[in-house]
């Protein structure tokens, strides 16, 4: 009988979580660089990389850990944008100057004919 292996079980959960990823993507479910998206990514990339620290597979090491710094510094900076971009959008709501209920464009009278003026002519 095969004793129960810890490494193998985190292996199967962080390709199952690779793959939902995968999945979702394909499907447009989500989108690569959205938050649930990179959450499963760093998820399984966490996963995946304790497993081949317990196996001392240093291979495995480098490429989950160079993934995991990739996918993190991504979700890190759109989170970034993301808190900046929701700034700029309360500061302008704040900052706006209130919209008359009515605009009216400059009129011109000649010869007793209203005409609306275009803005730049000449009189």
């Amino acid at each position: 009988m095969h004793d129960f292996d810890v490494r193998i079980m985190l292996q199967i959960l962080g390709a199952l979580l690779y793959i939902t990823n995968f999945l979702l993507l394909q499907t447009h479910r989500i989108h690569a660089t959205k938050p649930a998206s990179l959450g499963l990514v760093i998820s399984a990339c966490s996963i995946l990389l304790t497993a081949a620290v317990i196996g001392r597979d240093w291979g495995l090491i480098l490429l989950e850990g160079t993934w995991l710094v990739m996918v993190t510094t991504t979700f890190v900076i759109r989170q970034r944008a993301a808190r900046r971009q929701a700034v700029l959008e309360r500061e302008a709501v704040v900052s706006a100057v209130p919209a008359r209920s009515s605009v009216e464009a400059p009129v011109r009278e000649s010869a007793g004919v209203r005409e609306p003026e275009l803005a730049g002519a000449a009189v």
